[in-house]
């Protein structure tokens, strides 16, 4: 069994125990935060779904959440881990941009990837859920 510290969510989503911690597994395999209240799952909610503003906001969609993340991750494990999450998702996409010939051959189906995870990732954020994007490299841990 794996010993998570109450404040910090597990990492890789390891087995829970104990009934009275932050942390509770649930059907599925999904570890969810007991302690999350409303405030903290519209923010994980509007981080995981202004990339989608893009096209109507235009390139300051991306600093949303990282201004959400910055604000709100000393509130909340929950808001630290889904912005950690968000970023990490951000971080790729520019890394695939900037990278000019093998980036782009993967840009088209990792974005529409990216795009089905962040509506997931929202819906995880609002049942309390915490959600990994697929085909990521963590760059924040």
């Amino acid at each position: 069994m794996a010993t998570v510290r109450p404040d910090h969510p597990p990492s890789a989503f390891a087995s829970l125990s104990a009934p009275n911690e932050r942390w509770r597994l649930v059907a599925g395999g999904r570890v969810r935060d007991c302690h999350a209240g409303d405030v903290d799952r519209v923010v994980t909610c509007a981080m995981h779904l202004w990339p989608l503003g893009f096209p109507l906001i235009g390139p300051l969609a991306p600093l949303i959440p990282v201004l959400l993340w910055t604000v709100f991750r000393r509130n909340s494990p929950f808001i630290d881990d889904h912005g950690r999450e968000v970023m990490n998702g951000q971080l790729m996409l520019l890394l695939l941009v900037v990278l000019v010939c093998p980036g782009w051959l993967l840009l088209i189906p990792w974005c529409m990837v990216w795009m089905v995870s962040l509506v997931r990732g929202a819906v995880a954020a609002a049942s309390s859920e915490l959600f990994r994007y697929p085909m990521l490299v963590r760059m924040l841990k």
